[in-house]
């Protein structure tokens, strides 16, 4: 799964760490990118707010990749993808812990290993 996350989204860093667990819990490998329109001032800010130094390596998503894939303008965007392939529709911002499990689930399913 690819995350893009965002200090300008109320709850996108707040929520993370628990939305990421679940996503671990349920075997999803996560790679975590910083949004490319914030600039390093904001990110480091928002991630002390959030109390997040872990994400202070996350990469910059390339912004053409982002914008190509639908995961700017809303954070966390996530894309779900398995053997080379990514599902279409990206998952956008945070949810509860069960619809969250359930779209990733789905999306996860309908992507087809040949």
């Amino acid at each position: 799964m690819l995350v893009v996350l965002s200090p300008r989204m109320p709850y996108a860093l707040q929520e993370w760490p628990r939305m990421r667990a679940l996503a671990e819990q349920a075997g999803f490998q996560i790679v975590a990118f910083r949004d490319p329109g914030v600039p390093s001032s904001e990110w480091e800010a928002g991630l002390e707010a959030a109390g997040l130094p872990e994400l202070r390596a996350a990469p910059v998503l390339d912004q053409q990749v982002a914008a190509d894939c639908r995961l700017l303008n809303h954070a966390p965007s996530a894309l779900v993808g398995r053997c080379g392939r990514w599902h279409a529709w990206p998952v956008l911002g945070v949810m509860p812990d069960g619809p969250w499990l359930a779209v990733l689930n789905e999306r996860r399913e309908a992507v087809a290993c040949s």
